[in-house]
């Protein structure tokens, strides 16, 4: 059995489910003719087949995770183990600018969509809080049968397009437009608001960030973050590609964390210096989300939460994302999903910890101390403007909360 992979329109590859290797993948003669980007940079352009080994960390990463994917897997009568058949129901609208449908079945993939009824279709305001409220008897990747959309995470999400005011559902293979976040639910009941304090510091801080709104249907409240890998312009909605850091470095994402095998701060320095198109420019951003998900507290920045972004002949880092203050949760580790200096413990974090981390980068303890002090300077400054912000009436006790437990080191 055969499923087609598209990237964008053309025709990559095949993934193949074979009884005697597991799944394989392997790209398609023509396309490797006419030199075409590899869909993935762990699965650089060859003749030859990749393993199961080789080829599920980057088509497992395009799937959500956790209870998300248990939930879907479930919902669908299928084995959560079973990516293979996953993506065949999920897989239409990915991440980046692969599509993945079964083999046989006409490919619709265009570079760009033009927004007409044909292909998205009208969602109203109360049908959207209605699909919210009915996550835990349907996930919201699957609100209606004939949608294949994926997203990775362990957060419950929805891709839709939101244009001019309005919700839309893509159909026909259409690209998406934004990603919904439902809040959390009891004592994370704040962490739609958490995740906006968190990005609108991010963005006052100075670092590249979607752009993120926190909205609420009668008592349903969530996050609409637009998305960096599409582009609407002129009425037409295309799509960028880009992977996660532990799809670009052939890491499963059971493993994103680094004591379970995931990748370290130096393992994502160092591939962002020796595969972006300007890595003075892209580590420099990269040193800067690492202080800044740091001082926020936040211990949930693993391999999956950094990106890289593939446009043209460039390749850079992605906008910062998934920003929240873990530490405020006391029911949530403490513990760091990558080790800074000597210590995963939050808490423990130091300014020898900063200079142990600069020899890890080969750089100059300075350039990491001058970077955290910049940062927290900026955050601090900017607690202001995040308080007079009239989405977050009502939220004031989170945003002291996060102000009050932001790392500050002597």
């Amino acid at each position: 059995m055969k499923l087609s992979v598209y990237l964008g329109e053309k025709l990559a590859g095949y993934l193949e489910s074979t009884a005697e290797k597991g799944v394989v993948f392997f790209y398609d003669t023509a396309y490797i003719k006419a030199g075409q980007p590899p869909i993935s940079l762990s699965l650089p352009l060859s003749n030859a087949e990749f393993s199961q080994k080789d080829c599920l960390p980057f088509f497992e990463g395009l799937l959500p995770e956790g209870d998300v994917k248990k939930r879907i897997s479930d919902y669908l009568h299928i084995s959560e183990t079973s990516t293979f058949k996953l993506l065949k129901e999920l897989g239409g609208e990915c991440a980046g600018m692969v599509s993945i449908l079964p083999e046989g079945e006409s490919n619709k993939a265009k570079s760009a969509y033009a927004f007409s009824r044909d292909n998205y279709e009208p969602l109203s305001e109360k049908k959207l809080a209605e699909y919210i409220q009915n996550i835990n008897t349907r996930p919201l990747l699957k609100i209606k049968e004939k949608l294949r959309l994926s997203l990775a995470g362990a957060q419950e999400k929805l891709p839709l397009a939101y244009i001019n005011g309005k919700y839309y559902l893509p159909k026909n293979g259409a690209p998406s437009t934004h990603i919904l976040k439902p809040t959390g639910s009891g004592k994370l009941s704040n962490l739609a608001a958490n995740e906006y304090i968190c990005t609108k510091l991010a963005k006052y801080s100075g670092l590249p960030t979607s752009k993120t709104e926190l909205k609420q249907i009668g008592y349903t409240e969530f996050l609409l973050i637009e998305r960096y890998d599409r582009i609407s312009e002129n009425n037409q909605i295309s799509r960028i590609h880009q992977e996660d850091i532990c799809q670009a470095l052939g890491i499963l994402s059971d493993r994103k964390y680094q004591n379970d095998g995931g990748p370290s701060i130096a393992d994502i320095y160092n591939l962002l210096k020796e595969k972006t198109t300007i890595p003075l420019i892209e580590t420099r951003n990269f040193l800067r989300y690492i202080i800044f998900n740091l001082i926020i507290g936040n211990c949930d920045a693993h391999g999956k939460n950094y990106s890289l972004l593939f446009q043209g002949n460039t390749i850079q880092l992605a906008p910062i994302y998934d920003t929240v203050s873990t530490i405020i949760y006391p029911d949530l580790t403490r513990k760091l999903s990558m080790k800074v200096g000597k210590h995963y413990e939050f808490k423990k974090i130091n300014s020898e910890d900063f200079v142990l981390l600069a020899g890890q980068l080969n750089l100059k303890p300075k350039t990491i101390l001058d970077c955290y002090f910049e940062t927290i300077e900026k955050i601090e400054k900017n607690f202001d403007k995040v308080k007079n912000d009239s989405a977050l009436i009502g939220h004031e006790k989170t945003i002291e909360i996060i102000e009050k437990n932001i790392l500050r080191i002597d």
